[in-house]
């Protein structure tokens, strides 16, 4: 945030201390934005309460120089079963004004329905990994370090990498006890600690592009089938260009509301980068996403009912290197 003039300030004393009383619970600024942000971080989300069931919702675009390249959203609910998750999802995206609908569900067993609601054709995928398929598998060091808090460490390495950018928090009360923390930053503002580790991941990518493996020929099956006829075609990498010269995250501004407790209710967030491609030419490009979570321990997901539906069989097992 930028400083304001000294002059200034003093000459606007009596009205600055008015404003402040009026507002002070209402809109509160600088560090106390950075607090609030860190104490979400501290609440640790994951080892609250029992989390069995919840709707998430959200939405996702990228625009390339003023021209919309794709529009997204989606709804996805998720519920915890004796072997496994149950999942359903319906979803809408156009991409370069070429517009598709589509649902999954998924019961925790060795298959998936796929819905085509653009073409109201129906699959199921078998053979998936029977070990692994819709069934919740926790890493060695999930119970050790999701149950636990932000440790002192963290947090000084935290303040470490934010830097002076505690100023770019601020944090809105609310009535209910929830608030909504935002942090909003341009690129003169971004640290250096960021900055480097911009660069050492702008170079990660571009080695792992490099190596890159061919898509097995398997999967041209899936590409041939309705829901992607039409978008195959579409070159992404023109239509969203790879800036390789003179990369800079022009603004960058990240909100999330959460309850009294701390407990994370929905995000919002927006990048803007600019730069130039390998001919010279310079681009913005800018990408947007809001999510929420909602209906926690009070979901219950959607079933999907075979009967009278003309179902295709896609078997997975026949897909080589997958991954």
């Amino acid at each position: 945030m930028k400083k304001r003039n000294q002059w200034l300030m003093i000459g606007g004393a009596a009205a600055a201390v008015t404003l402040f009383t009026a507002t002070a619970f209402a809109y509160t600024p600088n560090t106390e934005g950075y607090n609030a942000f860190k104490e979400v971080l501290k609440a640790n989300q994951l080892s609250g309460k029992a989390f069995e069931s919840a709707t998430m919702n959200g939405n996702f675009t990228v625009t390339v120089d003023g021209k919309s390249v794709l529009i997204a959203d989606g709804k996805t609910k998720v519920a915890d079963a004796e072997d496994g998750h149950i999942v359903s999802s319906d979803f809408d995206f156009t991409l370069m004004g070429v517009a598709r609908s589509g649902s999954l569900y998924s019961s925790g067993d060795e298959s998936i329905y796929m819905v085509d609601r653009t073409h109201d054709l129906h699959y199921q995928v078998i053979n998936l990994d029977k070990e692994n398929a819709g069934k919740h598998r926790e890493r060695p060091d999930e119970d050790d370090f999701h149950g636990r808090s932000m440790s002192k460490a963290e947090e000084v390495l935290l303040d470490f990498m934010v830097g002076d950018l505690k100023d770019n928090f601020s944090v809105s009360n609310h009535a209910d006890g929830s608030k909504t923390i935002t942090a909003d930053i341009d690129e003169k503002d971004i640290p250096l600690p960021i900055r480097l580790l911009m660069d050492v991941a702008e170079s990660k990518d571009g080695i792992e592009r490099k190596h890159a493996e061919e898509v097995p020929a398997e999967w041209e099956r899936i590409k041939e089938l309705p829901f992607f006829q039409g978008l195959k075609d579409i070159n992404f990498e023109e239509q969203v260009p790879e800036l390789t010269k003179d990369f800079a995250i022009e603004h960058v501004m990240l909100q999330f509301t959460v309850n009294a407790d701390n407990e994370l209710q929905s995000v919002q967030g927006e990048l803007e980068v600019s730069g130039k491609d390998e001919a010279g030419v310079a681009h913005t490009v800018e990408i947007e996403g809001a999510g929420d979570v909602s209906g926690i321990n009070a979901t219950t997901p959607d079933v999907y009912d075979p009967a009278g539906k003309n179902i295709e069989i896609i078997d997975a097992a026949t897909f080589e290197d997958r991954g």
